[in-house]
């Protein structure tokens, strides 16, 4: 008997065709590895091909075309039957069945040269790629094998600032580091060690978030006017980013003045900037929900991807 060849999904992220908890079932899908959709098996042909026709080993993309362009979750490897809950996991709303990935990658940009805009074409909650018979397809299927079967492989975030900071002492490069020329106001009044442990904290940090982007083709790199250097610059997108090792009201507080002040320095140059704070984890929403009205957002961390609270503008 012949062994099954592997099929290609994609599945909306608009679980319950509600463009208002779209980010909320992102969020889910990061934090669970797992692909949601709104039909219950049995309801409707869509929710039964979900429960039955995908089976452990095909690759679920979760993805959609949005305003005419591709807008991607992440993709994994189908892992066991489908479910109808999920643990550990709040979704915005309920949903009618689940099916977990692993290996999971997050992301929401795919390079420029994979087509996957070909790839999500359809209007429908499912649909199947064709990489036998369209060269799009199997552009986007042969990208998504790459990137799983890399996935585990790569050095850790922590290998990479060894690395760089054994490359730092012999080089005069900018580096995302813990160097003297990352100056931080806010830590005046802390021991040297806890100095040296936030500075530590935020460059793994914006390791991460730089591996991150490199991954989906895009570039962080800095700014800097006179002795004031940013923590990240993202040109195509114009975003600007302080990084902070803590959610703390006080490191937020000091996150925004910075972004300000940057902001204006650079405006003249590169126009306005879209501001973001980048956080290990994502904070009390008492605590930044004054922020909106500064026309700053959020970036936090989630295991090893990303998300942000701007629809993606920083993701």
């Amino acid at each position: 008997m012949s062994k099954r060849m592997r099929s290609y999904w994609v599945v909306s992220p608009n679980v319950r065709y509600n463009e208002s908890t779209v980010s909320d079932w992102r969020r889910a899908s990061v934090l669970g590895r797992a692909a949601f959709m709104g039909w219950k098996p049995g309801d409707h042909q869509i929710g039964d091909r979900f429960a039955h026709e995908i089976v452990p080993g095909d690759v679920i993309l979760i993805a959609r075309r949005h305003h005419f362009e591709p807008e991607i979750v992440g993709l994994g490897i189908v892992k066991g039957e489908a479910q109808r809950t999920i643990k550990g996991v709040k979704t915005p709303q309920s949903f009618g069945a689940m099916r977990k990935l692993s290996p999971f990658v997050a992301m929401s940009r795919a390079p420029t040269r994979v087509p996957v805009i070909d790839a999500v074409r359809h209007t429908s909650a499912l649909a199947k790629l064709h990489p036998s018979s369209r060269e799009a397809h199997a552009l986007v299927c042969n990208w998504m094998d790459r990137l799983l079967s890399r996935t585990g492989n790569r050095n850790s975030d922590k290998d990479v600032l060894a690395k760089a900071e054994s490359k730092e002492q012999n080089s005069k490069d900018t580096q995302i580091v813990d160097s003297p020329r990352h100056h931080q106001l806010d830590y005046i009044i802390r021991s040297k060690r806890q100095v040296k442990r936030a500075k530590k904290n935020e460059a793994l940090l914006l390791i991460g978030y730089s591996r991150w982007l490199k991954r989906q083709g895009r570039t962080l790199a800095t700014t800097k006017h006179g002795k004031l250097q940013c923590d990240g610059f993202e040109k195509e997108r114009r975003n600007l980013i302080e990084a902070k090792s803590s959610t703390s009201r006080e490191h937020i507080r000091m996150a925004v003045g910075q972004l300000l002040d940057y902001a204006f320095q650079i405006e003249k140059k590169f126009g306005k900037p879209n501001m973001a704070i980048l956080l290990p984890r994502e904070p009390d929403p008492d605590a930044v929900n004054w922020l909106p009205q500064r026309n700053i957002s959020l970036i936090w961390r989630v295991k090893t991807a990303f998300l942000d609270n701007a629809n993606g503008q920083f993701t």
